[in-house]
Protein backbone atom coordinates (compact mmCIF):
# COMPACT_ATOMS: atom_id res chain seq x y z
CA UNK A 1 0.00 0.00 0.00
CA UNK A 2 1.37 3.77 -0.96
CA UNK A 3 2.05 5.59 2.26
CA UNK A 4 1.90 9.16 2.44
CA UNK A 5 5.54 10.46 3.18
CA UNK A 6 6.06 12.37 6.16
CA UNK A 7 8.46 15.01 3.84
CA UNK A 8 9.33 15.95 0.59
CA UNK A 9 12.92 17.51 -0.40
CA UNK A 10 12.27 19.51 -3.87
CA UNK A 11 15.81 20.56 -5.32
CA UNK A 12 17.91 22.94 -3.50
CA UNK A 13 17.05 21.54 -0.38
CA UNK A 14 13.21 22.64 -0.09
CA UNK A 15 12.22 20.27 2.28
CA UNK A 16 8.37 20.49 2.62
CA UNK A 17 6.64 19.04 5.89
CA UNK A 18 3.35 16.82 5.31
CA UNK A 19 0.94 16.50 8.22
CA UNK A 20 -2.27 14.59 8.48
CA UNK A 21 -4.51 16.42 10.51
CA UNK A 22 -7.70 15.38 12.11
CA UNK A 23 -11.07 16.88 11.13
CA UNK A 24 -10.83 19.30 14.82
CA UNK A 25 -7.56 20.40 13.93
CA UNK A 26 -8.13 20.62 9.84
CA UNK A 27 -11.04 22.99 10.79
CA UNK A 28 -9.23 25.18 12.73
CA UNK A 29 -6.88 26.01 9.62
CA UNK A 30 -10.05 25.69 7.07
CA UNK A 31 -13.26 24.19 7.60
CA UNK A 32 -13.98 24.13 4.19
CA UNK A 33 -10.30 22.69 2.69
CA UNK A 34 -9.48 19.41 2.42
CA UNK A 35 -5.65 20.14 2.29
CA UNK A 36 -3.48 23.13 2.42
CA UNK A 37 -0.14 24.39 1.51
CA UNK A 38 1.03 26.53 3.92
CA UNK A 39 4.25 28.55 2.37
CA UNK A 40 5.39 30.01 5.49
CA UNK A 41 5.76 26.64 7.16
CA UNK A 42 6.53 25.12 4.14
CA UNK A 43 4.00 22.47 5.00
CA UNK A 44 1.13 20.24 3.65
CA UNK A 45 -2.03 19.49 5.29
CA UNK A 46 -3.94 16.83 4.91
CA UNK A 47 -7.20 15.81 6.05
CA UNK A 48 -6.50 12.02 7.19
CA UNK A 49 -9.84 10.81 7.46
CA UNK A 50 -10.63 10.89 3.91
CA UNK A 51 -10.06 7.59 1.86
CA UNK A 52 -6.22 7.18 0.91
CA UNK A 53 -6.76 7.82 -2.91
CA UNK A 54 -8.20 11.13 -1.81
CA UNK A 55 -6.12 12.19 0.06
CA UNK A 56 -3.12 11.13 -2.78
CA UNK A 57 -4.93 13.10 -5.17
CA UNK A 58 -4.80 16.31 -2.44
CA UNK A 59 -1.25 15.47 -1.87
CA UNK A 60 -0.67 15.94 -5.30
CA UNK A 61 -2.54 19.44 -6.08
CA UNK A 62 -1.04 20.68 -3.31
CA UNK A 63 2.54 19.73 -3.88
CA UNK A 64 2.03 21.71 -7.57
CA UNK A 65 1.51 24.44 -5.24
CA UNK A 66 4.81 23.54 -3.30
CA UNK A 67 6.04 23.27 -6.40
CA UNK A 68 4.88 26.99 -8.06
CA UNK A 69 6.52 28.40 -4.30
CA UNK A 70 10.09 26.70 -4.70
CA UNK A 71 10.06 28.15 -8.37
CA UNK A 72 9.24 31.96 -7.29
CA UNK A 73 12.09 31.47 -4.59
CA UNK A 74 14.54 29.56 -6.76
CA UNK A 75 14.16 30.34 -10.18
CA UNK A 76 12.77 33.74 -9.85
CA UNK A 77 15.30 35.01 -7.26
CA UNK A 78 18.41 33.38 -9.70
CA UNK A 79 19.54 30.56 -7.60
CA UNK A 80 18.51 28.19 -9.89
CA UNK A 81 18.93 27.62 -13.68
CA UNK A 82 16.54 26.40 -16.23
Amino acid sequence: MIRIPTRVVLPFGYQIAIRQLTDTEMDKRDANADGIWDDDNRTIYIRKRLPMTRRRYILAHELGHAWLDWQHRHLDEGKART
